[in-house]
């Protein structure tokens, strides 16, 4: 399982995201200008009612288009260009939200939804629409609107955050993407000086599979993999809590750990290298598969690489609770 990570798409029309079903909510922060079409509605706006067709226009940096639906809502697809940067991807167990930065290189990024023939609630948060009378910038714009498809051009750089349904069963990630500049990783960033920020693993545990060898990834540690390094994200899949699952128990010195179950995004990646390293400083690694050692074997041609990450919460117990479980009968 990982925290979150990032990649670079590497060709056109890859699909990334495909039915996701009843989502509660969605937000998009960032996005500068768009259009949405259909029957409006709107008590606090009664002009509103009378359009077909609004063009929206952000008044501010951090503005944020929030979609609330009233009953079934679909993300049809989610279809990346090549060069569209995805970074931050990440999925939060406790409230069941999937979250990501979307940054479209010069061929916009299309975000597909069905309504399902339902209204939706619309609410505009540092917006202002065309040829009607601006509010006040911190009072949020408000309506319904009734549409048989829901579609958004995403030019430029946005966050997404996704409010996902906990009936949802079939995957909803692609597989097979061709991508490239993979980062198991995340900037800490101070603000003061840019040579004092730092960058943090975001993997928590893992496994490399590299020619019949095997090299354990522990959590914070980084993966150092020399170009081309992973070029295919085989299958990205969310895990969540399943509280049938069987605790599993180990003892370590005075301590009593319990694995519960694995939750989070469970990623399996692809590619070629001559080399793997792992460590948790990328500049000091402790532990490397040597492509001069495997070339021996396969040749450099056949060298593949394939990563998969999952891990379970860890709590560590005080002695003393360790000390009653094991004079229990």
């Amino acid at each position: 399982m990982v925290k979150s990570f990032s990649f670079t798409c590497q060709e056109n029309e890859s699909l990334l995201l495909k039915d996701v079903y009843n989502l509660s909510q969605i937000d998009l922060s960032g996005l500068k200008k768009f259009t949405l079409a259909g029957t409006f509605s709107s008590l606090a706006d009664p002009e509103l009612n009378k359009r077909e067709r609004l063009e929206i226009e952000s008044i501010r940096e951090n503005s944020t288009l929030t979609i609330t639906p009233t009953a079934d809502f679909i993300l049809q697809e989610l279809r990346l260009q090549k060069e569209t940067r995805v970074k931050n991807l990440k999925y939060a167990p406790f409230n069941n939200l999937l979250a990501f930065s979307l940054q479209p290189n010069s061929q916009p990024v299309n975000l597909s939804f069905n309504p399902s023939g339902n209204p939706i609630k619309i609410t505009l948060s540092g917006y202002k629409i065309a040829n009607l009378p601006q509010k006040k910038e911190d009072i949020p714009l408000e309506f319904n609107l009734s549409t048989t498809e829901f579609k958004l051009e995403i030019q430029q750089a946005i966050d997404v955050n996704l409010q996902l349904s906990q009936d949802q069963e079939q995957p909803i990630f692609w597989r097979n993407i061709k991508v490239n500049n993979v980062r198991f990783e995340r900037p800490i960033i101070t603000g003061n000086n840019v040579r004092d920020d730092l960058v943090e693993s975001t993997i928590i545990s893992g496994n490399i599979r590299m020619a019949q060898q095997d090299l354990k990834l522990e959590e914070n540690q980084f993966l150092i993999v020399e170009k081309p390094g992973v070029e295919i994200l085989n299958q990205i899949k969310i895990i969540r809590e399943d509280s049938n699952q069987n605790l599993k128990l180990k003892t370590t010195g005075e301590n009593l750990q319990i694995s519960e179950a694995s939750q989070g995004l469970e990623v399996s990646v692809s590619g070629n290298t001559n080399s793997i390293q792992v460590g948790l400083n990328p500049r000091l690694p402790i532990a490397q598969i040597q492509g001069s050692f495997l070339s021996r074997y396969l040749g450099s041609e056949a060298i593949v690489a394939i990563i998969s990450f999952s891990a379970g919460l860890i709590v560590s117990l005080l002695s003393w609770l360790f000390d009653n479980f094991t004079a229990s009968p």
